[in-house]
């Protein structure tokens, strides 16, 4: 089912029959649900009768057929949420429960049936070629399936959220917001209220790349490329300040490791593309890096040639090898690197 198709069933009222919400985007699937709720159930003086939820991969299927066939009270809609079925799991039986469950609720003027699947829980196959689940019950369930946003989805999507509240925000608040908190749609948007809350406390129209920096959480990728950063810039005690810091957040250091590879890595890719006259818009075409981080990496190297980022790679190397098969092991392995490499 299109996410349009969706849409206008909720504004028309015509939303009797059965649902599925899957993909990797947890955000969109519990908001869309959350939407078919508010139509099905619009009197929570009610709910306690006209809305049902089960919880996990087993549930009585014989419970869920008697909620199908008691009818509301009150209200034109009753409505059954199933959250974290499992139907990769299911056997033959089951989904032949399954299938008759649906069907039962076909045959109303008034069920609301809705399954919140968890990924990796459902196998829809291909737009090229359907699974068998997908085949079977395409006709019976309205199948609603979210993928992870793209770049320019999540931009344009934050981008209205600072609108609804009244706040300015430019492209580059928004790549660093990305960079900063990730790509969570649901982090995002606890981001998002934190920094409108600012801005209204202050009483400023926007909010600027200072206001993320301050009051953003931050993905662990983005704490380590601080501590990169400030082995970049040479910044000795600023490197062993973020590292302090994400001692305190007990990050795997073989994962600090490998972040700051990816990080020099990258500001070798930079730094050769600019050698070779490639300027910054390509650069940003070709590589698909977040503006904001882009716009570092410039930085770092116009600063740092890429021989120098190359010698680092290869200490960089040598010390994850080290960690990872008898060598110096943890954050110490990480401070001696700074102590070298600074």
């Amino acid at each position: 089912m299109e996410l349009n198709d969706f849409k206008v069933k909720i504004k028309s009222g015509d939303i009797v029959g059965s649902y599925i919400f899957s993909g990797e985007e947890d955000y969109l699937k519990r908001f869309y649900l959350g939407e078919l709720r508010s139509a099905a159930v619009s009197d929570d003086t009610f709910s306690a009768f006209n809305y049902a939820v089960y919880d996990g991969e087993e549930v009585d299927f014989a419970s869920i057929r008697d909620d199908i066939m008691s009818p509301p009270m009150f209200e034109p809609y009753k409505m059954i949420e199933w959250r974290y079925p499992s139907f990769d799991k299911m056997k033959e039986s089951e989904l032949e429960e399954l299938e008759r469950l649906v069907d039962l609720v076909a045959e109303t003027d008034y069920a609301v049936l809705a399954f919140l699947v968890s990924e990796g829980d459902i196998d829809l196959g291909t737009p090229k070629k359907e699974s068998k689940f997908a085949k079977r019950f395409r006709e019976k369930i309205r199948i609603l399936n979210f993928d992870k946003c793209t770049d320019a989805q999540l931009l344009s999507w934050l981008k209205r959220h600072f609108d609804a509240e009244g706040v300015e925000v430019t492209r580059e608040v928004l790549d660093a917001l990305v960079f900063r908190a990730g790509h969570s749609m649901t982090v995002l948007n606890n981001e998002v209220t934190k920094l409108c809350m600012l801005a209204k406390s202050r009483s400023q129209p926007g909010v600027s790349v200072a206001d993320v920096e301050l009051v953003a959480s931050s993905t662990p990728e983005c704490d380590t490329f601080a501590l990169s950063n400030a082995i970049i810039e040479r910044n000795k005690r600023g490197a062993f300040i973020a590292l302090e810091e994400m001692k305190s957040r007990r990050l795997d250091p073989i994962m600090i490791l490998g972040m700051m590879a990816k990080t020099y890595t990258d500001i070798v890719t930079v730094s050769m593309m600019l050698g070779d006259g490639i300027n910054s818009a390509d650069i940003q075409t070709a590589t698909r890096m977040n503006p904001y981080r882009l716009g570092l990496y410039l930085g770092a190297a116009k600063r740092y040639p890429p021989e120098r980022a190359n010698a680092i790679l290869t200490e960089l190397a040598r010390v994850d090898t080290g960690a990872k098969y008898g060598g110096v092991t943890g954050y110490t392995a990480i401070e001696m690197f700074i102590a070298k490499c600074l």
